[in-house]
């Protein structure tokens, strides 16, 4: 008696981790299940990546901001919300990319610092892990499954009752920032330019972000490919907000870029005047009509 007694408070906490194991099992299977624009951009890019001419990396900007059917009929974006240059440089090589005439990536106030992993967004890198057979972090660790960023993880499970947000085209342009969508603050430049601040950046992840985007360079000029860096519009709201030495250092370092890689274009379209206040989502995202308009411009810029 007095051994079973022992015994119970061990098989009382046995109890109670399954207890808690058994459901975060079945959330995860059935978070794993859903639809997700990183299972889409795997399954596009698995079958056809020898077919896309016009390659569309990067972040949110890129992402809501370019309509690839008005670059190319062959043109595919594999930009995602908060991507970074080293997994837009691991996308560019985990694919047979065998007709590319055009990669484009924008360059953005963060681009240069912003790292996924050591973040607060260090759970978006799971996606590549999870849906996109993507070797950067290895099996069974933190980024091999959706409940270790648990309120994330609770997020998604409320698909149960609540219709996912989340849209995308079949040609990966993220679709849900309409105008009707936008919010009545939408013209938000301070907050988005401070979200986007980065006054000292870390040198180890700016070093790296500079030899990921050399590397797209290369990729693009022994595969006979054309690099284009654009920066995406942004309302005068933020432009005013925009810290002048993060501008200044950012232009330092694109001058630096250019001039050891003179085969990459750029396009500075930040203050671009065709761009309205229909034409955005928020002070630095486009909605689904200013994309069209940006992505009409730039089909002028690969076009020539």
């Amino acid at each position: 008696m007095p051994k079973a007694a022992a015994r119970s408070p061990w098989l009382r906490l046995l109890l109670f981790v399954l207890l808690l194991a058994v459901p975060a099992a079945m959330g995860e299977l059935y978070v794993r299940s859903l639809p997700n624009a990183a299972r889409s951009k795997h399954a596009f890019l698995s079958r056809h990546a020898a077919e896309v001419d016009v390659l569309v990396l990067g972040s949110s900007h890129t992402y809501y901001g370019l309509t690839p059917r008005l670059l190319s009929p062959h043109a595919y974006n594999a930009a995602q919300v908060s991507q970074t240059l080293r997994y837009d440089d691991w996308v560019l090589h985990a694919y047979p990319f065998r007709r590319l005439r055009w990669v484009i990536v924008p360059i953005s106030d963060f681009t240069l610092y912003e790292q996924l992993e050591g973040g607060p967004e260090w759970y978006l890198a799971n996606r590549y892990r999870l849906y996109m057979d993507c070797n950067i972090h290895p099996r069974l660790s933190v980024y091999d499954w959706e409940v270790t960023a648990f309120p994330v993880f609770l997020e998604k499970l409320k698909s149960l009752w609540q219709t996912p947000r989340m849209r995308w085209s079949a040609e990966g342009q993220g679709l849900e920032y309409t105008r009707e969508a936008k919010a009545a603050d939408w013209d938000n430049g301070a907050a988005r330019a401070a979200h986007n601040r980065y006054l000292h950046p870390d040198t180890a992840a700016l070093r790296e972000n500079l030899s990921h985007l050399a590397s797209i360079a290369g990729y693009c000029r022994s595969h006979n490919a054309r690099l284009l860096l654009i920066t995406t519009p942004l309302r005068p709201s933020y432009r005013r907000a925009q810290d002048v030495r993060q501008l200044a250092d950012i232009r330092r370092r694109l001058r630096t870029f250019l001039a050891r890689h003179p085969e990459v274009r750029y396009a500075d379209l930040s203050a671009d005047p065709r761009f309205t206040a229909d034409d955005f989502y928020d002070a630095d995202h486009l909605t689904t009509q200013g994309a069209a308009r940006l992505s009409e411009i730039v089909r002028g810029i690969i076009g020539r």
